[in-house]
């Protein structure tokens, strides 16, 4: 966390006269008890200053008045007491101002939990209550809501996210702002929406988010998302019991009634990475195949998917199923997966005593898609029915499958 060299940060600020807190969500999650990550510091000193208190930093936002402030290797970002001036694309604004008060700084923030200052004595700054909305469990704009929305879009499915986060309420005259605000949403980079939306899937309690989500129509500007949160919100409670974000989108999209395809196309409008595009889309097309039913856990033949998709995803399928059965999940099918992939005498392709290239000579055929179906089928055969894994019978196996599919 780095808590001990951020002190030390502001001890330097206070001995050269400076005001110095540490701001925003780590002072927030100090008072929850919850574990900090990053620690931001605000301070009357101007950038310049900061500059030349601290010659191992990086100038990474001047403009806005925030230096990166490297100690002991951990970098943390200190930010000179603003006001904003317009916002003019519902997300930065055009100009910012710097100030001596330390209210005025924090007058600029989304939410009053995220409005709290506290200095090196562990007094704490709150002049919207912020400490009052924690202990209610209530995530409420500062001053005017729809003010705040207008400034920055984003700030809506931040409410959201920070909800489903904490398992807070949204305040009454917040929530009818977001609604209000909804299409806005439209305006922010879709790589901003997807982030967020990462944070709320991969949260403690993501069905908070999604009823939110449903309850305020947030997403009604990008109507080929909001259908899938209304339709998947009934089982985004289940989201907890998986491991990775990749096994969270698939859930979702299986919730939401999505085809691998529609998954696949949902993934690339938001602008995911190939790599995650290709792996969501893979668990999708493998929970269609099954058809899981919701806390009906039955019977998997993982022998055959074994041979087709490999041990990984099967681990990573199991895992899918387990959230799928979650309130009558018994655990046999990853014990039966285990004893499967144990009593496989041939696991990998790899493992098989001919190669490609092995087929390729011994049949006299030019290389193409024949090649992989072979090596597949002779995979099965070794590792499922029992064909011994010796040259002469693997290739002249191959020559019969070759024969009876006319490759």
């Amino acid at each position: 966390m780095g808590y001990e060299q951020a002190v030390r940060i502001l001890q330097r600020l206070e001995e050269h006269g400076f005001e110095a807190y540490f701001v925003g969500g780590c002072v927030r999650d100090w008072l929850l008890g919850r574990t900090v990550h990053d620690i931001d510091i605000c301070t009357n000193a101007h950038p310049g200053d900061v500059i030349s208190l601290f010659p191992d930093h990086v100038p990474t936002g001047l403009k806005h008045g925030t230096v990166s402030v490297k100690m002991e290797g951990k970098l943390f970002e200190v930010t000179t007491f603003r006001t904003e001036g317009k916002y003019e694309d519902y997300r930065r604004p055009k100009d910012v101002r710097f100030v001596s008060d330390l209210k005025l700084d924090l007058q600029r923030r989304d939410f009053t939990i995220n409005a709290i200052a506290m200095d090196l004595r562990k007094n704490l700054h709150d002049p919207f209550h912020g400490r009052q909305d924690l202990a209610a469990r209530l995530i409420r704009a500062v001053g005017d809501p729809g003010e705040r929305f207008r400034e920055d879009a984003l700030r809506l499915l931040r409410a959201a996210r920070f909800a489903a986060q904490l398992n807070f309420r949204i305040e009454g005259r917040t929530l009818a702002a977001m609604q209000e605000a909804a299409p806005l949403l439209g305006r922010i980079a879709v790589e901003r929406v997807r982030e967020e939306l990462n944070k709320m899937l991969d949260s403690a309690y993501p069905q908070r988010g999604f009823e939110i989500v449903r309850e305020t129509h947030l997403l009604c500007a990008l109507p080929w998302l909001s259908e899938l949160f209304a339709n998947a919100c009934a089982e985004s409670w289940r989201l907890i019991h998986l491991r990775t974000l990749a096994q969270k989108w698939a859930l979702f999209f299986f919730a939401a009634r999505c085809s691998a395809a529609e998954a696949r196309m949902v993934c690339e409008q938001l602008r995911m990475s190939k790599r995650d595009t290709n792996e969501i889309g893979l668990f999708v097309e493998c929970l269609q195949e099954l058809k899981p039913q919701w806390d009906k856990p039955e019977k998997i033949g993982w022998g055959k998917l074994l041979v087709q998709r490999g041990f990984d995803v099967c681990a990573n399928l199991d895992t899918l199923l387990q959230a799928c059965w979650w309130r009558q999940r018994d655990g046999r099918s990853t014990r039966e997966l285990e004893r499967t992939y144990r009593e496989m005498p041939v696991k990998t392709e790899k493992e098989l005593a001919v190669n490609g290239r092995d087929l390729q000579k011994a049949l006299d055929k030019q290389p193409g898609e024949w090649i992989a179906r072979v090596l597949k089928h002779l995979l099965e055969q070794t590792a499922l029915h029992g064909l011994p894994n010796e040259r002469e019978i693997l290739m002249e196996a191959a020559r019969n499958e070759v024969m009876r599919n006319e490759y």
